[in-house]
């Protein structure tokens, strides 16, 4: 089932390659999906067939397309929407999955990706469902979470803070120092310098346009024993702090940054 042109030629790339990219979480690959994705067309597999609508055949999409896609689940029982950018693919998580349509062989309908998105979109209304999941099972699996979602279904680039939270920091990424009205408060301050006890550092309101959403605070730990576990360290620095971070609730922790300083 497509969309065609006025000569009914479809008209459809392959979105596979721009979801991949996206894995990495910076806003400006987003965008880059979003601009694949007004041109392409996503593969919904079917818990239940679309009455009269002949299998195998292409038919224009009308306001009255109701759909039953199949959901994927995480561990908190919450539902994602499945679709895939290329049919493989969707095959490939049958075979692990043993998805049926009807208690039948799979059925999976092709449908503009916006078309996907607002799907997606309208059954994220429900608490139970919690977005859209593309290419499951595969390298380029990629979540979208409702906020995420809705802001690419409208055109909107935005950075998926939990992937881009995984990269470490490129020096020559822009960081913008914020003003801390007030100062962070005595709780914060004292649960990291019992950590790093008499280590230097610099704790700073920061915000990055390519991987945050708003400010949030930076700590930067200057001097540290080169020699140390610096993950071990920052993992310590978290735990001390949590539950007294303000919105929105977490800290970059770095080491000997020149920018922070």
């Amino acid at each position: 089932m497509t969309e065609s042109t006025q000569d009914g030629e479809p008209t459809y790339e392959d979105a596979s390659a721009a979801v991949a990219a996206a894995r990495r979480g910076f806003k400006r690959d987003v965008g880059a999906l979003v601009a694949a994705l007004r041109k392409a067309r996503l593969f919904v597999p079917l818990a239940k067939r679309i009455a009269n609508v002949p299998v195998g055949r292409e038919q224009e999409v009308g306001e009255e397309l109701s759909l039953s896609p199949h959901l994927l689940f995480d561990d908190e029982r919450r539902g994602y929407v499945a679709a895939f950018t290329r049919p493989e693919l969707v095959t490939r998580a049958t075979d692990e999955i043993g998805w049926t349509t009807d208690d039948g062989p799979l059925e999976f309908v092709a449908l503009p990706s916006q078309v996907v998105l607002e799907l997606a979109l309208a059954l994220a209304d429900d608490d139970r469902v919690g977005g859209l999941l593309l290419n499951a099972l595969d390298g380029s699996e990629l979540v979208l979470r409702r906020h995420e979602l809705a802001s690419i279904a409208q055109g909107r680039a935005l950075p998926l803070v939990g992937y881009v939270a995984d990269l470490p920091f490129d020096p020559n990424e822009e960081r913008l120092v914020a003003e801390m009205e007030g100062g962070p408060s005595p709780e914060i301050v004292s649960a990291i310098e019992k950590v790093l006890q008499d280590t230097p550092y610099a704790l700073k309101r920061t915000f990055n346009p390519e991987r945050d959403l708003e400010p949030h605070l930076t700590l930067n730990v200057i001097g540290a024993d080169a020699t140390a576990d610096r993950a071990a360290l920052a993992e310590r620095i978290a735990a001390s702090l949590d539950g007294l971070l303000p919105p929105p609730g977490y800290i970059d922790i770095l080491f000997d940054d020149p920018t922070l300083t």
